[in-house]
């Protein structure tokens, strides 16, 4: 398979200059806290894995859900199929805000369907920074991260940001959201993200979703993410987890195997070329698993101990694919983490007995020491050496 140059529409416009926004810098101590939450987290995971089955590990970041309403009719996804209604208001994601901070939590997704619809969005995530949750990250189809919308959030707390892609055209990415000149708009926004970067020590994922509809392009989305210098991930279609049950979405599950190796194979020889801002080996390795073509990588789903999900009408649970009876607004956060039927759910979700989603899959791997060893005993002096030539390419292009 060979990969077509990728063709960027800046729809003719300037950008419009606005005021900076005052950097937000994280104080040490902060970051060293963060650092030692974080690694006692990976080090208790091993333990459960190897040692202790039923030990009890406490969710140190939350999947805030501020809305399961959408501005798209993505084919991928349900969330647009009928209005969510009974929302938790700003004052009770307020209160969940500070029961996280309380309990230590060092990181907030912002997330929906599509979280900036609210717009409380930003006083929400402002509270989240001014409890001391310094790690504020942002979801979104980018349709609404206009100029004053962007320094909003990044005002408000934001510094990472996953930006949806489905296609590195407006053909197939329009056809796969729903709504025509979606992709013009949402490379708008990454360009206006990647321009507040360097002041703002900004993250910016570029999330695409391996489908039978765009499978063949990861080529081209490889090229698509290092044109726009920020990072792909990718993620992989299921119709086993909220949002995305539904039989059309099973049709999408449905691979070609002959075209998604070679699709595969395409993006790793972009990949071999210049590794700079695409998926890792290991990340490629775990797709065909995921789809039937062969057998699954085996590892425990250390996403479903790492985050807390907390649904818009306040259900929360522990993964994408568990139903959650539990609720914020009868109980308080730590009553429901710490409760038998939580602690349940977690021991059954982490030996992956349950629907088996594939959701973050990437954290799974990157925690395993016996899948990660080798890919870092690996030469590495090609990808220092390509990324020395990236750094370079972006100070020509002033990017920082």
């Amino acid at each position: 398979m060979t990969s077509t140059p990728v063709s960027i529409s800046t729809r003719g416009r300037e950008p419009r200059r606005v005021a900076p926004v005052p950097h937000i810098a994280r104080p040490p101590i902060a970051s060293w806290r963060r650092s030692a939450r974080l690694g006692r987290f990976v080090a208790a995971t091993w333990v459960k894995r190897s040692l202790a089955p039923e030990l009890h590990i406490r969710p140190i970041a939350a999947e805030c859900f501020l809305t399961d309403n959408c501005n798209l009719r993505c084919i991928s996804c349900t969330c647009w199929h009928e209005n969510t209604t009974g929302e938790l208001s700003e004052d009770e994601w307020r209160s969940v805000v500070d029961q996280l901070a309380q309990l230590g939590f060092i990181k907030i997704n912002f997330t929906g369907g599509e979280a900036l619809i609210r717009r409380d969005a930003a006083r929400i995530i402002a509270h989240a920074r001014e409890a001391g949750i310094s790690d504020l990250h942002l979801n979104s189809n980018g349709l609404l991260l206009d100029e004053d919308r962007i320094d909003e959030v990044i005002a408000a707390g934001v510094r990472s940001f996953n930006v949806s892609i489905d296609g590195p055209d407006a053909a197939t990415h329009d056809a796969i959201r729903g709504r025509q000149g979606a992709y013009d708009d949402t490379i708008e926004a990454i360009r206006a993200l990647v321009e507040r970067r360097p002041r703002q020590e900004l993250a910016i994922r570029l999330n695409f979703t391996v489908m039978r509809d765009n499978c063949d392009r990861l080529a081209d989305m490889a090229h698509l993410a290092q044109e726009l210098d920020v990072d792909l991930y990718l993620n992989l279609a299921t119709d086993t987890t909220f949002m995305f049950r539904d039989a059309t979405i099973s049709e999408l599950t449905a691979v070609d195997e002959a075209t998604l190796r070679s699709s595969l194979k395409a993006i790793q020889r972009v990949r071999r070329t210049n590794p700079a801002r695409l998926p890792s080996e290991l990340d490629l390795s775990y797709i065909p698993g995921h789809f039937g073509l062969e057998p699954q990588i085996d590892v425990p789903c250390v996403e479903s101990q790492l985050k807390l999900m907390i649904r818009s009408t306040g259900a929360t649970g522990g993964c994408w694919g568990h139903d959650a009876e539990l609720n914020v607004r009868s109980r308080r956060i730590s009553e429901i983490i710490d409760s038998p039927q939580y602690r349940a759910e977690q021991a059954r979700l982490f030996r992956k007995d349950c629907v088996q989603c594939g959701s973050n899959y990437s954290v799974n791997l990157r925690t395993q020491p016996r899948r990660v060893l080798p890919t870092l005993a690996r030469p590495t002096r090609r990808t220092a050496s390509s990324t020395r030539t990236q750094r370079r390419i972006n100070r020509e292009r002033g990017r920082g």
